[in-house]
């Protein structure tokens, strides 16, 4: 009776492994190229198509931009036509950015030097938050962008709004990096500003580099002070405001 208990076994786990050879035999194994989306994001969108158990698998390489699937020809089929459909590229967002360059001052300004409305606000809380009481524009830029992409901008100032006597003028420039959206919120990867601002020095004039460099996070539509720059007693705060296109 042991001897044929033993022979029952060895008939059943050799049944099984015929078994599960034939199902495995049934599957198909095939490679897809991902082009415009990261493998993993659609990996996890079509990872229940899958067949569980039975010698099938689905992995994903973001290196290679692929993703691997073996099972029955079936659910191959139609785990290709899902990746089809969401391998599309995406849609660059437009992202509009108003860079305004503020002079703030101890003490006045020269004539004519004012703000527009739309930075009233942002005057009104800075006389609050630091020891300016005088404030005019220095410059203002707006430019449009892409998400993934960034901006560069530079220009000339009239070097009395600084606080200079000097002829010379003072150069400002600015680069933004790296822009992405998500839920309403821009980022900004580097936002990078700097002025030379001319010196009178015994042998002449001599440019100073002052300005900084800072990641950025604004919600659309809002007024947001990025960084400030400090000369003497005046200061250039600069203020960035993004808008969300289609």
């Amino acid at each position: 009776m042991k001897r044929i208990a033993t022979l029952v076994t060895v008939l059943l786990l050799t049944a099984s492994v015929f078994a599960q050879e034939a199902t495995t035999s049934k599957l198909k194994t095939k490679m897809f190229d991902i082009h415009y989306q990261f493998p993993h994001d659609i990996y996890r969108a079509i990872k229940t198509m899958g067949t569980l158990g039975a010698g099938a698998d689905m992995s994903y390489n973001d290196e290679m931009h692929t993703i691997t699937v073996k099972d029955y020809p079936e659910n191959v089929a139609a785990i290709e036509e899902a990746i089809a459909r969401l391998d599309k590229p995406k849609t660059a967002v437009s992202v509009e950015l108003k860079i305004s360059m503020l002079i703030g001052s101890k003490t006045p300004l020269p004539a004519g030097a004012s703000v527009p409305d739309d930075l009233a606000p942002v005057v009104k809380q800075l006389q609050t938050t630091l020891r300016y009481s005088h404030y005019g524009l220095l410059a203002a830029n707006i430019q449009q962008t892409r998400v993934g992409e960034g901006i560069e901008g530079s220009g000339v100032a009239e070097p009395t709004l600084i606080g200079n006597t000097s002829t010379n003028p003072v150069f400002y420039n600015y680069r933004l990096s790296n822009i992405r959206v998500e839920d309403g919120v821009v980022s900004v990867e580097n936002a990078i500003f700097g002025l030379k601002v001319p010196l009178q020095m015994n042998k002449g004039t001599q440019y100073q580099d002052v300005g900084f460099k800072t990641p950025v996070s604004i919600k659309q539509n809002e007024k947001l002070v990025i960084g400030t720059t400090t000369m003497g007693d005046r200061a250039v705060i600069v203020v960035l405001m993004a808008k969300v296109g289609d």
